[in-house]
């Protein structure tokens, strides 16, 4: 028989066990509550934040282990081509004969080089102002406006516009030449001269293929003739009033054209016409650049071709085409119908800030007249052949100018430079 004080110890034992059952049950329902809030919380963040898909393409970097690194460097290539001397025959006979002002087969044969490289430069040695100034020959040259649409057609980026006939149309023709170019050929870069005391003051680069690449033109002379006054700014005329050399401002625009370019390269018109050799004047000035840091010279206005060289330094090589001659012109005489084409690649550092060149050339070029003197071709000596040199002008003059004799006189005058490729196509 149970007695009473055992039979509530068991009812009490009863009730303890409910209680710890009920806590116990509480607590998991809790525990599990918040287990589900937060797996459901992950849940949500997972849709809201989705880990990036991978990129098969992508494979991870390998660690750059001590000593290694990657040259940052970039390269442009770089065709100049020398005088365009427009006397009026070229011109005028073919608006007669063609009965417009598309010029463009003049050009023709040489535009696979001169729109092929990053950089494409040539000498306007004779103003184009229009109709306006009055179209003109020698010896005070004024060209119609549309061969500078020819000449950009052609594939050319750089037009040098200061040279001794810089002033021919006047001041007022220079500058409406310049805001020609800026109009219809913003692409183009007209150095030497300017349209404003601001565009003056103000350096001129092409960024190429991530290289800046300064550029600037200097005039010995403006054929006597002086900008007007409050103009003195229009033309880069590196001469002084006393014939001495000008080296304060060609050394104020360098400095400035360095503040802003990683290179530069100077078109200089300079040297004595019909002279192939280089002049004290040339090589003084020369050697000034070279010491001013400038990679590439330029040169034009002799009309006939000059020797081509670096000047070498541990700081920089500057290379230096003396001229370039002709490219375009109705003179007369077998020399002056050939010109040189300047090619070469040039690599830049960013890291040293230096630069150096790779397939460096000098291809000779060929100017193509007709007997009767109305019709005008620019070539290389490569697409320059039997039935071109047996229609020459110069030919049917008495003089010799076949492939060989071309050959000869650039031999001549160029020789064999160091590091520099002479051309023939052979």
């Amino acid at each position: 028989m149970t007695t009473p004080n055992t039979s509530s110890e068991k009812r009490q034992r009863r009730r303890r066990r409910k209680r710890r059952l009920r806590i116990a049950l509480v607590t998991f329902c809790s525990l599990l509550m918040v287990f589900c809030i937060g797996l459901m919380g992950f849940a949500f963040y997972k849709i809201i934040h989705p880990a990036p898909k991978q990129d098969p393409t992508v494979v991870a970097a390998s660690p750059i282990h001590e000593g290694e690194h990657t040259k940052n460097t970039a390269s442009f290539t770089f065709t100049g081509v020398g005088d365009n001397l427009l006397h009026d025959t070229i011109f005028v006979y073919y608006e007669q004969d063609h009965g417009n002002r598309d010029f463009s087969p003049i050009y023709e044969i040489t535009k696979p080089y001169t729109s092929g490289s990053d950089l494409n430069y040539i000498n306007f040695e004779t103003v184009c102002a229009g109709d306006e100034y009055g179209l003109s020959g020698y010896p005070a040259f004024n060209g119609p406006l549309e061969m500078i649409d020819t000449i950009a057609g052609a594939g050319f980026n750089w037009i040098s516009v200061a040279s001794n006939h810089s002033l021919d149309a006047g001041s007022d023709g220079l500058i409406t030449e310049l805001n020609y170019i800026q109009d219809h050929h913003p692409q183009i870069s007209a150095t030497g001269a300017y349209t404003t005391p601001e565009q003056a003051d103000t350096p001129q680069v092409k960024e190429i293929n991530g290289i800046k690449v300064g550029l600037c033109t200097f005039t010995y002379d403006l054929n006597g003739l002086t900008e007007p006054f409050g103009f003195e700014w229009l033309v880069n005329d590196y001469r002084n009033k006393d014939k001495t050399v000008n080296y304060d401002l060609m050394k104020t625009k360098l400095d400035a054209l360095k503040e802003v370019s990683d290179v530069q390269i100077v078109s200089m018109h300079w040297g004595e016409e019909y002279k192939t050799g280089i002049q004290p004047e040339q090589k003084e000035i020369a050697e000034f650049l070279h010491d001013q840091g400038v990679e590439v010279i330029i040169g034009t206005h002799p009309h006939v071709i000059q020797p081509v060289e670096f000047l070498v330094s541990p700081e920089q090589n500057t290379l230096v085409y003396y001229s370039l001659g002709n490219f375009v012109s109705a003179q007369n005489s077998d020399e002056s119908m050939i010109g040189g084409m300047a090619q070469f690649q040039l690599d830049y550092d960013f890291e040293t800030k230096k630069a150096s060149f790779e397939n460096v050339k000098f291809t000779p070029t060929v100017t193509y007249i007709t007997p009767d003197l109305r019709t005008y071709r620019t070539t290389t000596i490569h697409e320059y052949n039997d039935e071109m040199i047996a229609n020459h002008y110069i030919t049917a003059y008495g003089l010799d100018l076949s492939k060989e004799w071309i050959r000869q006189y650039v031999d001549s005058v160029v020789g064999n430079p160091s590091n520099i490729q002479i051309d023939y196509g052979v």
